[in-house]
């Protein structure tokens, strides 16, 4: 029997003690090859991180489709909150005209889609903000970025004169200022959401890499860009609004048919990111909303991503909480048996499959010398989950969950309760199904039109090697 264990970092606070863990668990293949993860801190100056202080708060998103809004087939969250607003008539600032004007925050039917994720991620928060910490706080919510992006195309040094990181990011700091300091008021960005990798998983990737070629896919190298980007963006808010902390970068993993790879590259460049920044929150995933086909999310996919995105918020930026998906501690290989230790926020562990569809072996897949192998039964027992194979688990072993071959998904979550700003919107009359409706309950069938979105905290999407 092989036991592994991960060793505890000293230095940080508990989350990033328990994410540090995470990095280990998933180093230990690089460390036998003296390729060990190193976990230094890349804050770029600025290392105090705090709760920002302005008349207006400026939430920004910035990436691709997912963060825009794209296929959605309407705009639901269209009723506005006080005090919250956008530049011009559209959240996504490619898509806005007349951003020399504030005006009041809501979803908008535009070229592409409907439903905006930041609508309900601002009006959620804000809604907690102003009860618990400021009444008469003001928030303004801008999107950023394009479709079908690389994050090369993303980024400031991108070799185009006004380019996407200039035309839609630096632009809408320099609109919001300029309106804001007109009105003799102050202004402090708290948060980035960054939502990309898509475009850099082949093959979607091709042709959008720095100088016409394709995009990076490693996982070394996406790392790099991204500390850069992020680096980017904090500095150039800081430098704008003249504030001295630097706001939180929030990022998200990968999910759905997008994965193109077991190694799930993209994925593990965004986890192990979260490990190494202190700045940096990793969000719950995306897989467990309601999407098209694996795709983009439908339109109560965005509003409810943006409900959980919300709740990270008010963790982190008023509770002084580092928002908490469930993520594996360690694991331990015996005969045919995997047992996976993990973080659990609020136990029990619950396969899930009422919320979101079933995933094959509840989106876990085990590999033996690079074939995979026959999984007989997949069990929970207290904060671990029980992989048990055909055949014991001798030479090169691989576990992923919600990887390519499980289209991304999965069914792993934790029991802690949230309550909802919104409730899921009926949808069954639109154009564009979505490709699975949650259910109120495991022994329900009844569509969940009509509740609260289901809050919990879901299992990061991770691929791991052990060589026994």
């Amino acid at each position: 029997m092989a036991i592994y264990k991960i060793c505890k970092q000293m230095k940080y606070n508990v989350l990033q003690v328990g994410l540090f863990l995470v990095c280990g668990f998933f180093s230990l293949q690089a460390c036998k090859d003296n390729d060990t993860l190193k976990t230094t801190s890349n804050n770029n100056g600025a290392d105090e991180v705090h709760q920002l202080d302005g008349d207006y708060q400026h939430v920004i998103f910035y990436g691709q489709s997912l963060a825009m809004g794209w296929e959605s087939s309407e705009a639901i969250t269209t009723r506005a909150m006080d005090g919250n607003l956008m530049l011009g008539n559209n959240p996504n600032i490619k898509y806005s005209s007349n951003i020399n004007t504030f005006n009041s925050l809501v979803a908008t039917k535009w070229l592409n889609g409907g439903e905006q994720p930041i609508v309900a991620a601002v009006n959620a928060f804000s809604y907690h903000y102003r009860t618990e910490v400021r009444k008469g706080q003001k928030f303004i919510a801008t999107t950023a970025g394009e479709g079908g992006m690389s994050i090369e195309k993303l980024s400031k040094q991108y070799p185009e004169t006004d380019n996407l990181y200039t035309s839609t990011f630096l632009k809408s700091l320099i609109q919001a200022k300029t309106l804001v300091k007109n009105t003799g008021s102050s202004i402090a960005c708290p948060a980035i959401v960054y939502m990309q990798g898509e475009f850099n998983y082949s093959p979607a990737n091709q042709g959008l890499g720095m100088n016409g070629g394709d995009a990076v896919t490693s996982k070394d190298e996406y790392k790099a860009m991204l500390l850069t980007l992020k680096n980017n963006m904090q500095n150039d808010i800081m430098q704008a609004y003249e504030q001295k902390a630097k706001p939180l970068f929030f990022i998200y993993q990968v999910a759905g048919n997008y994965i193109t790879n077991r190694e799930m590259t993209i994925n593990m460049a965004q986890l192990e990111f979260a490990l190494e920044n202190s700045d940096v929150v990793l969000l719950n995933p995306t897989y467990f909303v309601s999407d098209y086909n694996g795709g983009h999310l439908s339109t109560n996919g965005y509003r409810w991503y943006g409900e959980s995105i919300a709740k990270s918020l008010y963790y982190q930026l008023i509770k002084k909480q580092t928002a908490k998906p469930v993520y594996p501690l360690s694991y331990e290989v015996s005969g045919n048996t995997i047992a996976i230790k993990f973080h659990v926020p609020k136990l029990p562990l619950v396969f899930d499959n009422w919320t979101t569809r079933l995933s094959e072996n509840y989106g876990f897949a085990v590999y033996k010398n690079g074939i995979e192998a026959i999984v007989k039964q997949v069990a929970i027992d207290g904060d671990k989950v029980v992989l048990t194979c055909e055949e014991t688990l001798t030479g090169k072993i691989e576990v992923n969950y919600a990887g390519n071959n499980r289209s991304g998904n999965g069914n792993l979550r934790d029991s802690e309760y949230w309550a909802s700003y919104y409730s899921y919107h009926d949808t069954s009359g639109s154009a564009l199904a979505e490709s699975y409706t949650p259910k109120k309950s495991r022994t329900s069938s009844e569509k969940i039109y009509g509740s609260n979105y289901p809050l919990q905290n879901w299992c990061v999407p991770f691929y791991y090697t052990v060589n026994k």
